[in-house]
């Protein structure tokens, strides 16, 4: 319960115990023994951070919502490399069945072995050399700064409907874009705003526990066709600009995860339709009637025990 909304709490006294959390979250994965696991589970939390702040950004000022999105993305984006290198090693391990390995073997080693390089690389200069992640702790005690200019006024739903009924806009705006004009920026920036409403559900959960759990669970699984997506155009990208030389193989390779690519797009699009079927103004109100209903349930069963 200590990263969602919880009834029984005012708005501010929620939003200072998330933040908090997902601080104290933060330092406690910079702990781990491994710097890429620890690298993955900060890059997460600080997706969920910045989810958080706009779910909130009709509350706190335009200032303050600048000032937090701005300073979590510019963290998250000294980590950006060593995680894109981990994400496109397991891609590649994922296309192994759907190849034909007496072609494509070597290839794919060859591929494997040049990431595996660039890995060690990163730990070396940036992990070690640069401590990267010492400077991130030091970083998130500035965030704590930044969190402070929070302020926090209404104590009800409307703290939260200007953040996610915009969250919810974008991400039909960029379904709608994605398949008007097909392009791995188009698909990509949907799979951002997917992941944003995501998050920004789940922290509400607690106003109808089980259909907001089944929603999220479907946004998951929306934003696990376009992670997957992006995954693999961010690999394909990096094997073209590498210094391999293009033939029967590499060719395959690319067939297949153009295949997969466009399977992926297929699987996501009656999905996103249906969980975005409803004007971003009507899917507000509609969370908004559960907040209600659930803080009247809460009431009763408060007064019945006195």
């Amino acid at each position: 319960m200590k990263l969602i909304i919880d009834l029984k709490e005012t708005v501010q006294a929620n939003t200072e115990r998330i933040m908090q959390s997902f601080l104290q979250e933060c330092r406690a994965s910079l702990q781990q023994e491994d710097p890429h696991k620890a690298i993955h589970e900060v890059r997460k939390t600080m997706k969920k951070m910045r989810a958080f702040s706009r779910l909130m950004r009709g509350e706190i000022s335009k200032k303050a919502y600048r000032k937090t999105n701005t300073f979590y993305r510019d963290v998250a984006r000294q980590i950006a490399e060593a995680r894109d290198i981990t994400a496109m090693l397991e891609t590649l391990k994922n296309l192994h069945d759907s190849l034909d390995i007496e072609l494509c073997g070597q290839a794919l080693q060859d591929i494997k072995n040049h990431l595996v390089a660039r890995k060690s690389a990163i730990s070396r200069v940036q992990i070690n050399t640069d401590k990267l992640l010492e400077n991130i702790l030091e970083d998130l005690q500035k965030g704590e700064a930044v969190l402070a200019k929070w302020k926090v006024e209404n104590d009800n739903f409307s703290a939260f409907s200007q953040g996610i009924e915009r969250t919810y806009k974008q991400c039909k705006q960029a379904m709608k874009k994605a398949y008007k004009k097909k392009s791995t920026s188009n698909f990509h920036a949907w799979r951002k705003s997917s992941k944003y409403l995501r998050y920004e559900v789940d922290f509400l959960r607690a106003i109808w526990p089980a259909p907001m759990k089944t929603l999220e669970n479907e946004l998951h699984q929306l934003t696990d066709f376009l992670g997957e997506d992006h995954d693999l155009a961010v690999l394909k990208n990096y094997m073209q600009e590498m210094d391999y030389e293009r033939g029967p193989a590499l060719d395959a390779i690319f067939t297949v995860m153009d295949q997969r690519r466009e399977e992926l797009h297929q699987l996501a699009k009656p999905l996103g339709k249906r969980l975005l079927c409803e004007p971003p103004k009507q899917f507000v109100d509609r969370l908004e009637s559960y907040w209600k209903q659930s803080l009247k349930v809460l009431e009763r069963k408060e007064n019945s025990l006195v």
